[in-house]
């Protein structure tokens, strides 16, 4: 196979030489880390856009929703392909010359590369590009294959396969429901992979109605040396069957049930035709987000295992800060088959590729499997020598290297990435816009939309109330349905100090009432699937006469309603940290708890406590050695008096038998007195030796239990620093939007189910 080069930047100057990396080195895996600001987003879609030009298969998951800028490339780089993607909030004119300063700007920047159209082309047409959205009704993707017969699935011909796709798939479907753990102790998930693996042996795929059914009676007699009953009593397992019910019947799951499968086919084409999938996640909540990751990780590595070994790269999976996903000490579902990629993939032609702002986030088993390492700047000294240690690149020049990186300069080190270098990454070819909301997204994934924007056809027969001519409608699926005020439009929070920003995209619904709009009730619509004509047999509410004028100045209203409301968002002054959007709570807590344990503080009272134990090594060191010679001495000592007591006697009884027996007495009484007074020394000296042994000893235990105290003393007073900086420090801090950050698209006439119920 011909080498791939990926063009990826240039040296750090006076060493401004152009840099590539061989994509077959990407086999081993990489990682890109870099605190906020240092271009780690920029420099993982200048490879993305390498690796597509060159036709290798992407599985990208979004997590943010700025790798949608991918599908940003113009390749005649004109004013008017950028202007609809500019971000909001200028006047007509002031666009029009922001795009041409954008577009001037990007063909600058590409022409320092020798970057053009025909470049820009190699992107959008190396790979067959698509945009998924799960869980929504934009552009969706099915889990059902999920539950599918797995290719080849045979147990007793691959154990480890078999267990890998039961563990992955159980923990999966698990996590959709916020259940689940250790796949060996929880009986969720025991339940859960041997009702899979039951239906596969018989090659059977289940829906999610089937497991439920089974769930409630298994068809399993035996689990372990038990009885379904006695393992896990029906009325418990009703607990878990509510739970998978409940998520199945809410309307927003059929997003889960449609669209694209969730099949490394579908997703990432073939050698022949490529694809490049960028699975948008950031609308995701955190258990969902889990729950599909965790299954297209389980997708992932079944397919890798059934492929034939390969040198070269076959397939690359990004993914998007990793916080939460890949933990060091943590076990989300997420965890085990993403690091079981790490270790096998390689052999197979599966790379992957990971991002994150904190070393802290990656798994140490993760970054022992990772062969090519890009690390740019980071927040603290500890943060720099903790991903140089993690990635095997330490060193005092590297760190020092490091510490003075500006934003796009990064150190490349790996085995397959020749000596550590400092690069600047090459300017992306794809407009690097940022976040992009989902109702930016619809113009990118074709003509499936989550609302649709025809006109409303006729009512369905059976329905009670005449219709609005001239005005949008979408119905929701149901059999009694009321009149809403649905608002498409997108909310911008923000604060300069701290900078917070924050963008909330609708639709929003609120109740159309008899003579009013209830604007109290307005709130967010969700996933909620709508059509554009009535479902067959549904019952329509009546509308009030004066609708359409409340219709009418829906849109000013709503203006009025929403700039009243605030967002609230954590925040710790002490440590400059803001919670990021759709980071929980106790996610933000734990991220303060990490950052004050490498605060200056942190630092300034470890340096404190390591400077006093050190001393006590250094002491423990020197009584170890004194100990050693102490034993030594008393060992001689000990081992003279022996031999002066067997000489003593010896000569004694040799000359009693050489010189008679009045003579030989005599000898042997003077003889016999001067080896006591000789042996009674060596015994004094010995008792000398041995006491500087008792106190060597004592010297050390002394020592170490100092140093212990020392060590629990440390701990305590970090855990005390930690709790103080990281909990008590966090403050609420609230965000109310201005007039001119509220955007409306859409104002239209929504019929959804009366009392919450479809």
């Amino acid at each position: 196979m011909a080498k791939r080069e990926l063009l990826i930047g240039s040296g750090v100057a006076p060493k401004a030489e152009r840099v590539t990396l061989d994509a077959d080195a990407l086999t081993t895996h990489g990682v890109v880390l870099g605190m906020t600001g240092s271009g780690k987003t920029g420099l993982a879609i200048v490879l993305l856009e390498e690796l597509a030009r060159r036709r290798v298969p992407l599985l990208i998951c979004d997590l943010k929703g700025d790798l949608t800028n991918l599908l940003l490339t113009f390749p005649e780089l004109r004013p008017e392909d950028f202007a609809p993607y500019l971000p909001a909030g200028s006047a007509a004119g002031d666009r029009a010359a922001a795009a041409a300063e954008v577009a001037a700007r990007w063909r600058d920047g590409l022409a320092k590369w020798s970057l053009g159209a025909a470049e820009i082309r190699a992107v959008r047409e190396g790979v067959d590009w698509q945009l998924l959205t799960p869980g929504s009704g934009v552009a969706p993707v099915s889990l059902l294959p999920a539950l599918g017969v797995p290719a080849g699935y045979d147990p007793d011909v691959d154990p480890d396969g078999a267990r890998a796709r039961l563990d992955g798939t159980a923990a999966g479907l698990l996590a959709l429901v916020d259940r689940g753990g250790d796949p060996l102790a929880d009986r969720d998930h025991v339940l859960v992979a041997t009702l899979l693996d039951h239906a596969w042996r018989q090659g059977r795929s289940l829906d999610f109605a089937a497991l439920i059914r089974e769930i409630a009676d298994p068809p399993v007699a035996q689990f372990g040396v038990l009885d379904a009953e006695s393992f896990y009593p029906r009325k418990e397992r009703a607990q878990l069957v509510a739970a998978f019910n409940t998520v199945l019947a809410s309307p927003a799951f059929g997003a889960w049930t449609r669209g694209t499968p969730l099949a490394i086919p579908e997703l990432a084409g073939s050698a022949d035709a490529p694809r490049g999938t960028i699975l948008y996640l950031a609308h995701l909540a955190d258990r969902e987000r889990l729950s599909f990751l965790t299954l297209l990780f389980s997708t992932l590595l079944s397919w890798t295992r059934a492929q034939p070994g390969s040198e070269g790269l076959r397939v690359l999976l990004y993914l998007d800060e990793v916080q939460g996903i890949l933990p060091p000490s943590a076990l989300p579902p997420t965890k085990p088959p993403l690091l079981t990629l790490l270790k096998q993939g390689r052999a197979f032609g599966t790379g992957v590729l990971l991002a994150t702002q904190n070393p802290v986030d990656l798994d140490y088993k993760a970054l022992g499997n990772i062969g090519v390492k890009l690390i740019g700047r980071l927040d603290t000294e500890n943060d720099r020598r903790h991903a140089l240690q993690g990635l095997d690149v330490a060193g005092s020049d590297v760190e020092a290297t490091v510490a003075a990186f500006k934003s796009r300069e990064f150190l490349l080190a790996g085995a397959r990435a020749g000596a550590p270098r400092a690069i600047t990454s090459r300017w992306a070819m794809s407009y690097l816009r940022g976040p992009l909301t989902l109702a930016e997204l619809k113009p990118l994934v074709g003509p499936v939309a989550a609302v649709s924007t025809a006109p409303a056809s006729a009512p369905a027969t059976g329905t009670a109330s005449p219709l609005l001519a001239g005005v949008a409608q979408l119905f929701a699926p149901g059999a009694r349905l009321a009149p809403h005020v649905l608002v498409e439009g997108e909310v911008v929070y923000r604060k300069a100090a701290p900078a917070v920003e924050r963008r909330v995209a609708g639709p929003w619904a609120a109740p159309l009432g008899a003579d009013r709009v209830a604007w109290e009730s307005l709130a967010p619509l969700g996933p909620t699937e709508l059509g554009e004509a009535a479902p067959a047999g549904a019952r329509l509410a009546p509308l009030p006469g004066n609708a359409g004028a409340l219709l009418e100045a829906a849109e000013k209203q709503f203006l009025g309603e929403i700039d009243s409301r605030s967002l609230d968002v954590s925040w710790h002054r002490g440590l400059k940290l803001v919670q990021e959007d759709g980071e929980s709570a106790a996610a933000f807590a734990s991220r303060c708890a990490a950052a004050a344990d490498s605060s200056k503080a942190a630092t300034t009272l470890r340096a404190k406590y390591e400077t006093r134990l050190r001393r006590i090594d250094e002491k423990l060191a020197r009584e170890r050695l004194e100990l050693e010679r102490d034993r030594d001495d008393l060992a001689a000592r000990e081992r003279q008096s022996t031999l002066t007591v067997a000489s003593g006697v010896g000569e004694a009884l040799l000359g009693t038998l050489l010189g008679g027996r009045r003579r030989g007495l005599g000898g042997a009484l003077r003889k016999g007195a001067s080896t006591a007074k000789q042996y009674s020394e060596k015994q004094r000296m010995a008792g000398r030796a041995k006491a500087d042994v008792e106190e060597s000893e004592q010297a050390i235990a002394t020592l170490q239990a100092e140093r212990e105290r020392l060590e629990t003393e440390l701990a305590a007073e970090l855990e005390r620093l930690q709790g103080e900086a990281a909990v008590s420090a966090i403050e609420t801090l609230r965000l109310t939007p201005a007039r001119k950050d509220i955007t409306v698209r859409r104002v239209a006439l929504a019929w959804l189910p009366a009392d919450g119920k479809a």
